[in-house]
């Protein structure tokens, strides 16, 4: 079905882009990425309203993990069989950037999960960031060179809020890297929270250690 249907949907969006006088570049790299990754995020939605939170993040986590090993790492390899040898990835300056900028991302992300919980105002911080970069694609949309230079800008910006929180958490990514090496958990119980139940902090820590 994906085999069959890819190539006429891809198309499509560029023509419809093209007909209502949209960037086609924009259209591909925010249309196509909300249409394949509704389902995870229904999936996510659908933990939330169970109540089970901790499992609806794993959902995303895993999808994350997914695009940058198996996803990222077929790319390369389609276009070797497609051109008959083997080939390496062609990637004008925008899209070096973009990959950088999403790398950074994935980074950010990693370093607000230290704490192994995701706050709302984590959450909120992400949101604005998004639509900040959203924003400024939009907006530079006919300059090329002017949207490189922010693309760059923001994944150094993504880089610099990374870093400070794995100084402000580097206890926690040494506990996290210590945790991977000997598959000792033990050590790894979400902090607590101020004024929350023993009972509802048990609960808490056995969702995010065992999820």
């Amino acid at each position: 079905m994906i085999l069959v249907s890819a190539e006429p949907f891809a198309e499509a969006m560029v023509s419809t882009g093209r007909a209502i006088g949209l960037n086609e570049f924009l259209l591909i790299q925010w249309l196509a990425p909300l249409a394949s990754e509704a389902p995870a995020i229904a999936v996510a939605v659908l933990f939330v309203r169970a109540n089970r939170a901790g499992d609806g993040l794993i959902a995303l986590i895993s999808d994350k993990i997914n695009q940058w090993t198996l996803l990222v790492g077929m790319l390369p390899l389609a276009l070797s069989v497609g051109a008959g040898a083997l080939s390496t990835l062609p990637l004008d300056a925008r899209q070096g950037e973009e990959f950088f900028l999403t790398a950074a991302q994935s980074l950010l992300g990693i370093a607000l999960l230290l704490r192994l919980r995701l706050g709302l105002w984590s959450a909120l911080a992400l949101v604005g960031l998004f639509a900040v970069q959203v924003g400024l694609a939009l907006y530079y949309r006919n300059d090329e060179a002017r949207t490189i230079a922010t693309l760059t800008w923001l994944a150094w910006v993504y880089l610099g809020l990374a870093g400070l929180l794995f100084l402000i958490n580097g206890r926690r990514l040494f506990a996290l890297l210590r945790s991977a090496l000997t598959g000792n958990t033990s050590g790894l119980e979400p902090p607590r929270t101020r004024d929350e139940p023993e009972t509802q902090r048990s609960g808490r820590e056995t969702g995010s250690v065992t999820g």
